[in-house]
Formats: C-alpha cells, structure tokens, sequence
C-alpha cells in the first residue's frame, strides 16, 4: 500500500471494501465486509506495528491497544505515529506488508506444529495455494492422518442444495482419536473460517453412533453465506467462528448438514461394528465359544460384539472384550443349566442326558475357577500397593482403604493355610465361648485383631500395626498380655506379630523377642510374598485342567473381590456378614 491508502483506505474503520466495487483480488475473493479485521491482532497483543511498501516507499505505523481506549461516551482524536521512507534493502520484496505484534498477552508458549495444524483448518486449499502462510519457517500444513474412510476417497465433493446454495466438502474418519481441534466440520467461505471446528450441526448429542464424533473431521466450503455487500445479508458473527443458524439463508445448509452427520455417524457406527465382529471371528477360540452359547445368548453377545464399534475401543482391545461378553453368557448359562437339572431331577432318563451334555463343561468350570484365582491375585496386587502406600491399620476420615479390613475380608492374605475365626473380640468375650469362667478380670476390655487356626490344633492370636509404624516394646508386650490371658482356655497358643521393619528397640533387645520359640515377628512384605508365591502357583496349575467343586462360594467371593478393587477395603453392608471365605476350615476343639 502506499502512505495514501493507508490513510484513506486501511485505517479506516467499518470500510466495506464490496460495497466500494473492490469485490476481488486477483483470485481471491475479499474475506470480510465490516472493515474491522485490521483491529483482530490487538486480541492477541498490546501493540502492532504495520510496515507496507512499494515502489521503494515505506510506510509504517505503530497502533497500542491502550491509546485507543476512552472513558464512556467520550471522543477523541489520536495522532499515530508512523514514518515514510525507503524500504531496506534486507527487505527483498518488491511490494508487500508486515505487521508485527508485541505485548503478547498468551502467557505460555505456542507448540508451533499444532499451530500450522490449525491454521491449516481455517483456510482453504484454494486461499493457501494463493498465499503462502507461513510459521516459524514452515509452511502451514494439515495434520497427517490415516483414515478409516473418507467421502470422497480424494479430494472434495459438490453438492447443490437448492437453487442458489452448493456447497464443496469432504469428510473422514480417522484410525484414532483426534485431537479436539481437528475434531468435527470447519466451514469455510470464502476460503476462511465462518463456524470454528469441532462442530457436528449440533447432533452429537443425538445422533446414532455419537462416539464417532471424537473421530470425525472435515471440512464445508459455503461460499454462498456471504455473496452479499451489505450487513443485512451477512450471516456469520463479527469474529468468523460461528454462523447464524436462526437466518433463513442458512436453513438449507443446517438441514443438509444435520443429515450428512447423522448417515455418517451411523455408517461409521455399522463399520467398525462389522470390523469388530470380525476380529472376534478370525480367533478360532472366541468363535467357538461363541458358538457353543444358546441361540438367544449367542445373537445377545454378537449384539453387544457389533456395540464394540460404537465406543472409544481400539480395535486392538476389541478380542479381550469380546471374551468378557462371551464369558459373561458362559457364567449365565452355568447357572441357568443348574436351574434346568433342579427342574428335570425327578426324571431319571432326562437327568442321565443332561448330565452328558454337564461333561463338555470342564472347560468352563476351570475357567471360573481361574477367574476366582485371578481375582484372588488382584487383591494380593492390591495388598501389595497398600504396604508400599503405608495404608492405616483401621478406616479413618483420610482413607477407606486399612489393612484391617481387607484381611477380614480376605483373611488367607495373612497365610493360606490358616483359618481365621474371629476379628476384634473382647479376651474376656472368647474365653467365656470357650467355656472359661473363671476370668482373672471380667472387666477387661483388651482386644485382639484376629485369632486364627493352623492345622494342628494350634492357635494363633494376631496383631498388625502398619507398614510405617515404629514398634515399641510396648506393643510388643500387649499382644504377649493377649496369649497370656488366651492361655487361660487354651494351651496351645502362639503369636503372630505384623508390621514394616521398623522396630524401635535396641538391637539386643529386639533379637530376644526374634529367639521367642512362641512369636513370630513378620513384616507385611514377606506376608505378601509368600501370599503371591502360593497363588501364582495355583494359577499355574488351573491353566492345565482343574476342576472346582464348590464353584458358588468362589463366585460370591468373585464378585467381592470387583467391589474391593472398583472402590475400597471397608466395612460395609457386605462386612457385616462377618468374614470372608477361606480355603480351610480346620475343626476346633
């Protein structure tokens, strides 16, 4: 531009350079209409410089956000400053403008590669072959996606919506979930952004197959949502992000667009449901146990398979979920043939066949027995974070998760091979259970946390401090004041001390207790080692052919342990039943 321009024509403010007949530039048509464009960059910065030459003149001039500003229903004049004089000669352009914004008000630094990636959205192909945009050095590019589908395979497509409206556009569906900028259509006009991505018509909430959106981008060019000169006929808001869907002038593209999303979706929906479907029938194992379920269950678990495609599961993922639905119905049908053998028992030939068909389901029986074992595995990896997280030893307002409760509820975490009978009775309680009464002090009020039975015979009262707690000698001699008192009914006991390694006794002292024939002092690590070790073995086992005869309590117990995993070790509605299930069940005598 020259000075004469810049004055008269680029600083002046609500300029419609179409009304003034300026409609075109070369090949690019003019953006805007409202001459307020110039002001954009102060949304960005404090200050702007514009530099414009040609013929070997430049013009330049400085414009603060600051000094623009008045007090309410004032006026007033502002002088810019601004210079004319020959371009430089690092300058290599013959004609051209620079603006160069400072003060910027983006506190943290732009990733300059998602940066091109946007910009790319909000021109056309058309604008940045015209122009070159450029950033950092580089020019402007779309980001580099592998697509699952496009409309069309290449390039765009040509649609006319009535007489006076067409519109160009393309769409795809990436492998991945995208970045939420590239999520959604971009509408373009004039080769700029007029509604801002993500946008879906507003059907996403709505639409069939919605979790597509996360992977759904394109882009409309609606030219004729700006074919005018004046203001009435401008449909798109002052900063081009959004268009004005309530005009009647953009009725026909909101219509077209609302289905485009809604068939797209849908397809996207049916494709990946396919691919899913197909996934699952290339593993000979999963398609045979598909098979083998009932019809009903059978068509119900391929449903759910085909649901896969609509959510956010790679395709990676889809087998694992597949053998949870499958397995589902198998866990299902076991239960419903056991209602089947109830119904048919007094019928001596049709019990005889259907305990034939109860032969082929050794496999489904190890496999919930497996799933027990697993669960059981879980829950040492559990007890194995609360000893590294210093859990507390009882619940507290800070935590739900202590140690207390998860061995209540899985008592074999403290020794498989012990049966734990009892949690936080009173000494003087017990010993009247068994019998004693003549108590040294009925008034005592001590308790212990859990008394357990080896296999022979011996008791063993338990007492656990955690991971972090330093021991004292006191602590100690209160859990030696509870096999004392014990051994008022029972000869046989012997105790069990839990804790860290933290003991703050002297060394001496400390090594007498260790020499004790009647305590063993153990650390919670070396509990849950020998704990993993029993269970990894077992699992090792069930991968061959085991069988499981008491295949209801493992399923309670299951379903337990998915509540304790999903939320918290604590003494909820399913504590009060006492405790949990175990694998021994030692006679007392």
């Amino acid at each position: 531009m020259s000075d004469e321009e810049v004055e008269d024509a680029y600083l002046v403010i609500g300029r419609n350079r179409r009304a003034e007949g300026h409609a075109e530039t070369g090949a690019r048509k003019v953006m805007g209409r409202k001459g307020i464009g110039k002001l954009a960059g102060f949304g960005l910065a404090q200050s702007m410089r514009l530099e414009t030459w040609r013929e070997g003149v430049l013009t330049s001039v400085a414009i603060n956000a600051s000094d623009l500003k008045t007090d309410a229903r004032s006026v007033a004049n502002l002088s810019l400053p601004g210079a004319i004089g020959p371009v430089p000669d690092e300058i290599p352009f013959a004609s051209g403008t620079r603006i160069t914004l400072s003060g910027l008000k983006h506190v943290t630094a732009m990733d300059p590669q998602d940066l091109r990636h946007n910009l790319a959205r909000r021109f056309s192909r058309l604008v940045r072959g015209n122009m070159a945009i450029i950033v950092n050095e580089q020019l402007i590019d779309d980001a580099p996606l592998t697509y699952t589908h496009r409309e069309p395979a290449e390039g765009e497509s040509e649609e006319r919506l009535d007489e006076s409206c067409t519109v160009r556009w393309w769409a795809g569906f990436s492998e991945t979930v995208l970045n939420k900028d590239l999520q959604g259509f971009a509408i373009l006009v004039r080769g700029k952004t007029a509604q801002a991505p993500p946008f879906f018509f507003n059907v996403e909430s709505t639409a069939s197959g919605q979790h597509g959106t996360k992977y759904l981008t394109g882009v409309i060019e609606a030219d004729f949502l700006d074919d005018g000169t004046d203001d009435e006929s401008d449909r798109i808001s002052t900063d081009r992000q959004e268009v004005d869907w309530a005009d009647p002038g953009a009725q026909a593209l909101k219509k077209w667009g609302d289905a485009l999303v809604r068939r797209l979706l849908i397809q996207h929906a049916d494709r990946r449901g396919k691919r899913a479907q197909a996934k699952v029938s290339q593993n000979p194992l999963l398609s045979q146990r598909l098979d083998a379920l009932d019809k009903p269950s059978r068509e119900q678990a391929k449903k759910f398979i085909n649901q896969l495609g609509s959510s956010d599961a790679s395709l990676e993922k889809v087998e694992p979920l597949a053998d949870t639905i499958i397995r589902a119905y198998e866990y299902r049908q076991f239960h419903d043939y056991i209602e089947q053998i109830d119904e048919i028992s007094d019928d001596p030939d049709e019990l005889e066949r259907t305990l034939e068909l109860l032969r082929g389901w050794k496999v489904l029986e190890s496999r919930a027995v497996l799933e027990v074992v697993k669960g059981r595995i879980d829950i040492v990896d559990k007890f194995y974070h609360m000893i590294v997280e210093d859990a507390p030893e009882t619940a507290s307002s800070l935590s739900r998760d202590n140690m207390h409760d998860l061995i209540a509820d899985y008592p074999w975490l403290v020794n498989p091979e012990w049966q734990v009978f009892a949690e936080e009775k009173r000494i003087t309680t017990q010993l009247r259970e068994w019998g004693t009464e003549d108590i040294a002090d009925p008034e005592d009020r001590s308790r212990y946390d859990f008394l357990a039975l080896a296999g022979d015979g011996q008791i063993i009262v338990i007492e656990i401090k955690r991971a972090g707690h330093a021991v004292e000698l006191k602590d100690l001699h209160q859990i030696d004041s509870y096999a004392g008192k014990l051994q008022q009914a029972r000869d046989n006991v012997h105790m069990a001390f839990i804790t860290g390694d933290k003991y703050a006794l002297p060394d001496r002292q400390l090594r007498n207790w260790r020499d004790r024939d009647d305590i063993d002092l153990l650390t919670w690590r070396e509990i849950h080692e020998r704990t993993k070790s029993f269970y990894e073995h077992y699992r090792a086992v069930l991968e061959g052919d085991v069988r499981n005869d008491d295949f209801d309590r493992k399923a309670r117990e299951l379903a337990r342990t998915r509540s304790v995993l999903d939320t918290a070790a604590y003494r909820g509605t399913v504590r009060k039943e006492g405790i949990g299930p175990q694998d021994v069940n030692h006679e007392q005598s």
